[in-house]
């Protein structure tokens, strides 16, 4: 892939542009190329000039033709990847289902060395309890952090569920439903209380999203953690603007790496 790239201004060092060819070249970090981003990748909210720092905890520099081909040869291992990501001087990760298909082009040599060096302090928490969350922000810096892991209570309580993620307007209607039903027939408010519960379950990431959204917030970032404080620091690092609505104060002990998540960097680059 023929991507000439400028560098990052945020990086402190001045580099000469390294070009990809047709043969990969070993031994230099991978930058989404301009106009390169896909569909598919711009969902996650990736951006042009993302450097891809590690694939799964490991480091990655075998360059763009063989990316793909390393998804391939895990995919009978692993559903999901952990991919971790440089932008604006803060190391994120994201998890993805299927490979990434944007267009790279290559970091300069001293861009490399520069995001190698903060990966080296880069911490990982138990595989397992990863999963994507994401970000919704205003133009105040707002930020709400959405998670989409089923929550049961959705099914089983739908009202408690509502106020739970302070969705207030399906709440006010759901509670009207259930006055009126009531008030007409026992049995239409059992019946009424079965379908709403069935509904609430089925949509509750698709109502997250949307009365966030109603909110007047967009889709800021997908960050993959094991926490809401991760998430919260990362959010933070990037944009010191940035505010976490509803923001817990509880701050939980990090798991060290475990399973394929590998806390080094290949001897290659050396």
């Amino acid at each position: 892939m023929n991507d000439d790239l400028n560098e990052d201004p945020e990086n402190p060092d001045g580099g000469e542009e390294v070009v990809a060819n047709e043969a990969d070249q070993q031994g230099f970090l991978l930058k989404i190329a301009v106009g390169g981003i896909t569909v598919q990748d711009y969902v996650k909210r990736l951006n042009e000039d993302d450097i891809l720092v590690a694939i799964d905890g490991k480091a990655y520099l075998d360059g763009p033709q063989r990316l793909r081909s390393t998804f391939l040869q895990d995919r009978g291992e692993e559903a999901k990847w952990l991919l971790t990501f440089y932008r604006n001087g803060v190391l994120f990760d994201i998890l993805i289902e299927h490979p990434i298909k944007s267009a790279f082009g290559y970091s300069t040599k001293n861009e490399t060395e520069f995001v190698l060096t903060a990966f080296s302090q880069h911490t990982y928490g138990d595989f397992q309890s990863y999963e994507n969350f994401e970000i919704y922000r205003d133009r105040a810096g707002k930020c709400d952090i959405l998670s989409f892991r089923p929550d049961p209570l959705a099914w089983m309580l739908p009202p408690l569920w509502l106020l739970k993620y302070r969705l207030y307007p399906p709440l006010a209607v759901v509670s009207i439903m259930y006055l009126l039903t009531f008030v007409v027939n026992i049995y239409l408010f059992i019946a009424t209380a079965i379908m709403l519960a069935i509904y609430v379950n089925r949509a509750q990431n698709n109502l997250m999203r949307s009365f966030t959204m109603y909110e007047d917030k967009y889709h800021y970032m997908t960050i993959a953690a094991a926490n809401e404080i991760d998430v919260s620091l990362a959010i933070k690092r990037i944009d010191p603007n940035n505010k976490i609505r509803y923001e817990r104060n509880v701050i939980k002990r990090k798991v060290n790496i475990k399973k394929t998540i590998e806390k080094s960097i290949d001897d290659s680059q050396e």
